[in-house]
């Protein structure tokens, strides 16, 4: 005959049900990392910067649009200015022409490692009315794929491409 806290402990935990062993969840992380190790060698070193160089191109062309849209806001031209390491461009900065002289107005972005990145230009300004100043085109360069950011200087419209052959 059973002891009423003995029903009252069955009742809590239903038959069947337990909790996961420390082994079981050892063995599922180590099977997570088999995964994840052999998704990682598949995709190689050249993919994984090829992805970056698509990102960093996407990020170059919001960077032109919030320049544009600075512009328009404020009556001031606003723009980026490459730096040079050698032949490709090491990073950019966002700045302002002001009646004192030129403001940063954004830090650096820096160009990730692995890439080859040039412009036709500079600096890549906009006018009072969103519109760029020249047609600029930067080249984003990775180990087997190439983007391209344009401007339409009528419009300063800020475009990407994939220029892969």
């Amino acid at each position: 005959m059973r002891t009423q806290s003995q029903n009252q402990l069955r009742a809590r935990r239903p038959l069947g049900w337990r909790a996961f062993s420390l082994l079981e969840v050892t063995a599922v992380v180590a099977v997570i990392g088999i995964v994840s190790l052999a998704a990682i060698s598949r995709l190689g070193n050249d993919s994984l910067t090829n992805l970056s160089a698509e990102g960093y191109a996407r990020t170059l062309q919001s960077d032109l649009q919030q320049v544009r849209q600075r512009t328009a806001a404020t009556g001031d031209n606003h723009f980026l200015r490459v730096t040079y390491d050698g032949s490709s461009i090491s990073s950019y900065v966002m700045w302002r022409r002001a009646s004192g002289g030129d403001v940063i107005v954004d830090s650096a972005r820096t160009t990730p490692v692995g890439l080859v990145v040039t412009s036709t230009h500079a600096d890549l300004e906009f006018d009072f009315d969103g519109s760029s100043l020249a047609l600029y085109t930067v080249t984003i360069v990775g180990p087997s794929r190439s983007w391209q950011v344009t401007t339409v200087p009528a419009t300063g419209l800020c475009q990407v491409f994939d220029i892969t052959p």
